[in-house]
């Protein structure tokens, strides 16, 4: 954002934060930085001039917004009065006769374009009454008697919505670039979802997506979000209401709403990416370098059957999951028993992330599917073709495996239905086609195996990679906080913590360079990256 130059005297009432949110309202409302700079300017100037002139406002934020709101009222009308002088210049040269004119049919034709525009923005409890009397033809005493309210009411609410329809309409007001230019935004979630799928299910469209991304950075009312997004008020509200109960959105005021989770921006989106290259640098070659020194002993406890190459597709992230859940302990970021607990039986936590053009996708999701009994997981490599592989097992699936593999069943013991559910999963590729015996083409953990495994974590290697992995999540915290908004700064253990994860991807890149691992013949039956764990219960 550019520099404002304010005045100094009676400045300390306006701070930086407050000048950002100024900038990025009047860039919502111009669709343009240079003119979005001059109107900041104006509204910053108007602000201080009343507070030099004596003005002490009870609460400063609501009258900042109302002075911003009001000048840039001006601001539109004064633009839309110098359109149409040119306007009119242009239609007095051309003019041969006193017929009517396309010019006046266009004026017409935006006379009801207004109308219909400021109709869209009346609230519900003004736009039923209208669309009674006026569209319905309803009587003023049979509305007051179907809504339940003094036909007084009515008539008073009739009257305003002619003033406020004939004040918007005068104002010219204009809807926001996002009306005909909606921006995309990704999220990254951990934790349960809620049994309606929230959040994805109310994120997975471009018009929350658009709401979230326009009320990040300073509250807007209704009105504000409709002309923001060119939708009309009834199903903004709609909108808004389902992001607020889905605790996405928050009232902070009386009909101001803001997005209630962290969205990181494009630039800092860059300036972690190339934090996480420079600290894979030195963290990955030193990652195989421990994997190395435990792979026999892995081999030894799960099956000499897999080859170096093989189990590193999940010793890679597995390693880097341990030491980044172990830096989470150590900085207080909270665990999934501390995410917030949501609607609809959810519990989870949320990052937005706006459109940006990596070099390389970095994402490597973890999804895990079963229960007490075993957990199947799988690793959703952002590599091309290899995000699926042999595909994914369901909770059904996992238990009828994980009961084959503990209890040693051979396939001729198996029920009808789980010998049914074996054979399928020889076909995709999970399990070697054998005539006897249940045989994984993947790893599988048991709890004495983990156990095993733990004193790996006093060898050198890992003390250092823990280090280098602390000074990555402190790098990443102090980019990201840069930039929060301060009303979300206790959200910034969890995101920095979050971003630990993407070195999963740089780990992989190198081993994948330096050859210490080969993608698959047959990526549609691979089970790289995958694994299952015995006795581990599932949160």
């Amino acid at each position: 954002m550019a520099n404002l130059d304010v005045p100094a005297t009676a400045g300390a009432a306006l701070e930086r934060s407050h000048l950002e949110k100024l900038y990025y309202f009047a860039l919502r409302k111009t669709g343009s930085r240079h003119e979005a700079e001059d109107l900041a300017q104006e509204i910053a100037v108007q602000a201080l001039a009343s507070l030099a002139g004596g003005s002490r406002p009870a609460d400063f934020d609501r009258w900042l917004w109302a002075v911003a709101r009001n000048r840039y009222a001006r601001w539109a009308k004064e633009r839309r009065r110098r359109s149409a002088d040119v306007h009119d210049e242009r239609v007095l040269s051309a003019q041969t006769d006193d017929s009517p004119s396309a010019e006046a049919s266009l004026v017409r034709a935006g006379e009801i374009a207004a109308l219909r525009r400021e109709l869209a923005l009346l609230t519900a409890e003004y736009r039923d009454i209208v669309v009674a009397y006026y569209f319905a033809g309803e009587r003023i005493a049979d509305i007051a008697a179907r809504l339940g309210v003094p036909e007084g009411t009515v008539k008073r609410r009739l009257h305003d919505c002619r003033k406020t329809i004939r004040e918007g309409i005068e104002m010219a007001r204009e809807t926001g670039v996002r009306s005909f230019k909606a921006e995309q935004v990704d999220f990254s979630k951990s934790g349960a979802n809620g049994r309606d799928g929230s959040p994805w299910s109310l994120i997975n469209r471009l018009i929350p997506k658009n709401i979230l991304l326009a009320a990040y950075r300073n509250p807007m009312t209704l009105e504000e979000l409709s002309l923001e997004l060119g939708v009309a008020m009834p199903y903004m509200e709609e909108e808004v209401r389902l992001l607020t109960e889905g605790t996405l959105l928050r009232e902070v005021a009386k009909g101001r709403y803001e997005t209630d989770f962290i969205i990181l921006d494009k630039d800092t989106r860059l300036a972690i990416f190339r934090k996480l290259e420079e600290t894979g640098r030195t963290f990955a070659p030193l990652l195989i370098e421990l994997l190395d020194a435990a792979i026999e002993d892995v081999q030894r406890a799960i099956g000499q059957r897999f080859e170096r190459g093989f189990l590193l597709w999940t010793l890679i992230p597995l390693a880097v999951d341990s030491i980044a859940a172990e830096t989470h302990r150590g900085g207080g970021v909270p665990d999934y028993h501390a995410y917030t607990l949501r609607p609809h039986g959810g519990r989870w936590e949320i990052v937005g992330y706006e459109k940006c053009d990596l070099p390389y996708n970095l994402f490597i999701g973890h999804n895990g599917s079963g229960e007490g009994r075993g957990i199947m997981f799988h690793y959703k490599l952002g590599l091309p073709g290899l995000w699926d592989r042999a595909g994914e097992l369901n909770h059904f699936e996992t238990r009828v495996l994980a009961d084959a593999i503990r209890a040693g069943a051979a396939q001729e013991n198996l029920s009808r239905v789980e010998a049914g559910v074996i054979r399928n999963l020889i076909e995709r590729g999970f399990l070697a086609d054998h005539p006897e015996r249940i045989i994984p083409n993947f790893p599988v953990f048991r709890r004495e195996h983990r156990e095993a495994l733990r004193s790996y974590k006093e060898h050198p290697a890992y003390i250092r990679l823990l280090d280098i992995m602390n000074g990555l999540y402190r790098d990443v915290h102090h980019l990201i906080g840069q930039g929060c908004p301060a009303r979300l700064a206790e959200q910034l253990k969890y995101v920095s913590g979050a971003q630990l994860y993407d070195m999963r991807m740089i780990c992989l890149r190198h081993a994948l360079a330096e050859g210490h691992i080969a993608e698959p013949e047959q990526p549609e039956r691979s089970t790289i990256a995958m694994y299952l764990d015995l006795d581990l219960k599932m949160e």
